[in-house]
């Protein structure tokens, strides 16, 4: 399996493409390739008409970049504060986020609070077709 995801990141230009002796960002790049590809296979589908029923605070998802999030035991927590996630609940908050500049320590945190993808026929930032939308996004 390892073989065929470096064949994959090279094809994609993601690994390196010589031959030598490799100082560990292989493995690395090779793990953060399998990361992803689980994370992919193991969160369910979510309609935005789903996601539209859970806009409380004490029910609370919302989407950024076509995932869902459960934000609900997040809201308390939230440094800009609960009712800037609750002005979006059971919505898309992507320009929000986006726009307040959140820092990597943020965007890596959203991923415990992971719970789903919107549908394909529903996604607009990860699309094959959207290229200008799709770069930049966090995985």
């Amino acid at each position: 399996m390892a073989f065929a995801i470096t064949n994959l990141l090279q094809t994609l230009r993601i690994g390196s493409l010589g031959i030598s002796k490799s100082d560990g960002s292989d493995a690395i790049l090779v793990e953060k390739a399998k990361a992803k590809i689980d994370l992919q296979l193991a969160v369910p589908e979510i309609t935005l008409e789903e996601v539209a029923h859970h806009d409380s605070f004490d029910d609370c998802w919302i989407v950024i970049y076509d995932r869902v999030y459960d934000v609900t035991h997040f809201l308390r927590e939230h440094p800009g504060g609960d009712d800037v996630i609750m002005d979006h609940a059971g919505r898309d908050a992507t320009i929000a986020f986006h726009g307040t500049g959140h820092s990597r320590h943020a965007v890596e945190q959203m991923r415990q609070f992971l719970i789903g993808e919107l549908p394909p026929a529903q996604c607009i930032f990860r699309t094959g077709q959207n290229k200008v939308l799709s770069s930049g996004i966090p995985e």
